[in-house]
């Protein structure tokens, strides 16, 4: 059976097969040289149960390998495990004691929200496209390792300081200030700028999660590499999105929101949906940001975004394998896949991490309502 079909059997991720495969644990039977397509056995489903109860008990995959592949002493190994679980048990009975009447924190991602709307003030030099190189530390070259920091820029760690302090991506400006708006987190960081030799640097105060409680920021430095007054319709990253219209009736109807995942975490070919997904198996949603779909006939779209929602062609349209959003010149692929008689629409999302960051789209599963 085909990986995707051998995860939905032992109720796991795609991503923890290849990982299992990779570190030795438990291998296809099968590769096929050409799809690269993995292949398993129905017996190995007993074996990957067994690495589940392995693991359950705290065995690390290390010593599970070791159990099932070398020559190691299984009655040792196990001992070892309850004389740790022993001490363990010891420990909790004396944490318990510790912790009687004391105050248990909540751990909840709390956003940065401050008050972003603030008048721009122009600042010439800034205006242009910047290297983002990584922590300041006093270096004037280009930082590696530990320092590349990939909170800011594209893929090619790029910058831009945009006429005026337009707004891109989650990014803006004005004298002094940097601003980051992802709709979730929103905040002001302070930037300085230095010459330092023939090259001009910006270093920002960047607010980090750690921000709130611990009041520091990370400096971060730019280097400026033109200073060109881009405008957002020469950075965003565009498609093609006047196709002709090709009908398709096997998409024709209303969709709803499953699912959403990235490509780092499950290969689109592999996805799997479940009923009751085990923890990791992808982004479950229970409030949506896109809610829904409905491709009518002749081309026609309707989507809705939270409360928002979007009809008209010269918003967006569709024809055979594509959502043809216009507002943003992006053409999503689709593709229908079929799951226990159930039709599943697989779509591309592209959002700014696509058409300002240079990454891959990730995607969106909606169920035929």
């Amino acid at each position: 059976m085909k990986i995707g079909d051998f995860a939905r059997a032992c109720k796991t991720n795609i991503s923890v097969l290849r990982h299992y495969d990779k570190i030795g644990l438990l291998k296809p039977l099968y590769i096929d040289r050409f799809t690269e397509y993995r292949y398993y056995d129905e017996s190995q489903i007993a074996v990957f149960q067994r690495i589940s109860e392995l693991k359950a008990v705290g065995f690390s995959l290390a010593e599970i390998r070791a159990m099932l592949y070398a020559d190691e002493s299984v009655e040792a190994m196990f001992a070892g495990r309850k004389a740790e679980i022993e001490k363990m048990l010891r420990d909790l009975e004396e944490l318990k004691e510790k912790m009687n009447g004391g105050i248990m924190m909540e751990q909840k991602f709390k956003p940065l929200i401050e008050d972003v709307n603030v008048t721009f003030e122009n600042d010439e030099q800034m205006i242009g496209k910047w290297l983002v190189l990584g922590k300041d530390e006093g270096r004037t070259g280009q930082a590696g390792g530990k320092d590349q920091l990939p909170l800011l820029g594209d893929s090619n760690r790029h910058l831009y300081f945009l006429p005026k302090g337009e707004f891109y991506w989650c990014f803006g400006w004005t004298k002094g200030k940097f601003i980051f708006d992802n709709g979730q987190s929103k905040f002001l960081s302070d930037y300085r700028v230095e010459k330092r030799g023939d090259d001009l640097y910006a270093v920002i105060q960047y607010k980090t999660q750690d921000y709130p409680v611990t009041g520091e920021t990370t400096p971060i430095v730019l280097r400026k590499l033109d200073d060109v007054h881009y405008s957002k319709e020469q950075i965003t990253r565009k498609d093609d999105v006047n196709k002709a219209f090709v009908p398709d009736d096997r998409v024709l109807g209303k969709w709803k929101a499953f699912c959403y995942f990235d490509p780092l975490w499950i290969g689109k070919e592999d996805f799997v949906p479940y009923e009751n997904p085990p923890k990791g198996a992808g982004n479950y949603l229970e409030d949506p940001y896109f809610k829904e779909i409905e491709f009518m006939e002749g081309g026609h779209v309707k989507a809705v975004y939270r409360d928002q929602v979007i009809t008209g062609d010269d918003k967006h349209v569709w024809t055979k394998g594509y959502w043809l959003r216009k507002w943003n010149s992006n053409a999503c692929a689709y593709e229908i896949k079929i799951f226990e008689d159930k039709e599943y629409l697989i779509i591309e999302w592209k959002s700014g991490d696509y058409r300002f960051g240079g990454r891959e789209s990730s995607y969106y599963v909606m169920v035929r309502e």
